[in-house]
């Protein structure tokens, strides 16, 4: 496919498009995830009273179902089959600070359905260093032949913008990488530089949610149930702004009219002012307030519906359970846990791809290995105290090494195992040293105890 200034202007106003916020598929989902929903519903001519309720019953819960499953995904290690230790292509890892940056896949992929990882050569210093660097789907796209394909025949990047104002762009395809700019005053993009490389394929690894259909991500299929929440708390606000203060009423009194004959109130209602008539016939009464718990109770069932369409165990979102065991939290938590496992299998396949690519920028194909794979980190909530119980009875029962337990300890990264070995081993030197010393200062005294 011929890269050229028409090519690059469809791509970017493909993804211009797809950041529209109205109806935008990734500028909708962003709009939400800032909390800028859509209001509730208002009739027309709304007193605005009511529209800065409806901005105050905007209650926003999908920056929560993302972080839950963020949270849960970490690569720690990229490992053989059958090997404790790293490969050589970890060191691009740490070396591109992915500790850190993983998650804008993960989040991209997460919130927007797709995200993408670009993979080129470099060098730190004198050292062939491959670039591997996240990309958000919010600045980034590419086109693929087929859906499962691994690699696109093209893709796009947005760069940024130049001090002068032109907007950047860089378009990749399997042989090249071309540099386009628009200026600030100008409708046609200009190609400013052209490089090569030498990937042999377009250097784009893609991360999605779901392989068997269109990847869309976590928050667009509850945006419904999202305004939904917030149709429940606007009715509830609106009832406790009109409702709270009864309402009274006045029988048996002379109304009075001003000048031009129109009534006049006799009374100023308030929380603070007291009626009192000297009317014989005068009665007094109030109306009964508006009943809340039919509110509270439609807003917990949708908060709990939420939870169950997006597999978000309940209590991360009510919050209100307690006197529960560990094993109930866990038997609540597992649908969540379910559904991690399930992206760390999807992410898995996309970091082991993205490792076979660095390692061939490196010019090293054997950093990576057909059969390793990434390790995760253990996220999920557990008792220490149980958890240590139960891998010293595996250790104890099983003859499983305790070394090899080490790493599903809660909490423990891979770089904590490694420095536990190694404490390990310098233990049994400075054993062997004391003991060699020990040795030799008793065959020295035993002849003046002799003597003695």
């Amino acid at each position: 496919m011929a890269v050229d200034a028409a090519l690059v202007e469809r791509l970017d106003g493909a993804l211009e498009q797809d950041l529209e916020p109205t109806q935008g598929r990734l500028g909708k989902v962003r709009r939400y995830l800032k909390g800028e929903h859509d209001d509730p519903y208002m009739p027309k001519g709304a007193k605005a009273e009511y529209k800065h309720l409806a901005k105050r019953a905007i209650t926003n819960w999908t920056p929560l179902l993302s972080d839950t499953y963020s949270k849960g995904l970490f690569v720690d290690g990229y490992r053989p089959a059958r090997s404790g230790d790293n490969l050589t292509a970890w060191s691009y890892w740490q070396e591109n600070k992915l500790d850190a940056r993983q998650s804008i896949v993960h989040r991209g992929a997460l919130d927007y359905g797709t995200s993408y990882n670009l993979i080129l050569p470099g060098t730190v210093q004198t050292r062939r260093v491959p670039l591997m660097k996240p990309l958000s789907p919010l600045r980034a796209t590419a086109w693929y032949r087929d859906v499962d394909d691994d690699f696109p025949e093209v893709g796009l990047r947005r760069v940024g913008t130049t001090i002068d104002g032109a907007r950047l762009v860089e378009v990749f395809d399997k042989t090249s990488r071309y540099t386009y700019a628009l200026p600030k005053d100008s409708g046609k993009w200009v190609l400013s530089k052209v490089e090569d490389h030498g990937q042999g394929v377009t250097p784009f690894v893609r991360f999605r949610d779901r392989l068997d259909d269109e990847s869309v991500g976590i928050i667009r299929p509850i945006i419904n149930l999202q305004d939904r929440v917030n149709e429940v708390v606007f009715a509830t606000l609106i009832a406790l702004q009109y409702a709270s203060f009864r309402q009274r009423w006045a029988t048996g009194l002379v109304v009075p009219e001003d000048d031009d004959g129109n009534p006049i109130s006799p009374f100023e209602a308030a929380v603070d002012r007291l009626w009192v008539s000297d009317s014989d016939g005068a009665k007094f009464g109030d109306f009964a307030q508006t009943e809340l718990s039919g509110h509270m109770a439609a807003y917990e069932s949708t908060v709990r519906t939420l939870a169950a369409v997006s597999q978000v165990s309940p209590n991360i979102l009510t919050g209100d359970l307690v006197n529960l065991s560990a094993d109930a939290l866990a038997q609540m938590e597992a649908s969540t846990q379910r559904k991690i496992s399930e992206y760390e299998t999807l992410f898995g396949e996309s970091w082991e791809l993205s490792f076979h690519l660095a390692a061939q920028a490196a010019g090293d194909p054997s950093a990576a290995d057909a059969g390793a794979q990434v390790r995760w980190r253990d996220t999920e909530a557990r008792s220490l105290a149980s958890t240590v119980d139960a891998l010293g009875k595996i250790a104890q029962m099983l003859q499983v090494p305790v070394e090899a337990l080490w790493e599903k300890i809660p909490g423990v990264t891979d770089t904590d195992v490694t420095r536990w070995k190694e404490l390990r081993d310098s233990g049994d030197v400075l054993g062997a040293l004391v003991g060699d010393f020990q040795r030799q200062t008793a065959v020295i005294e035993a002849p003046a105890a002799d003597e003695e």
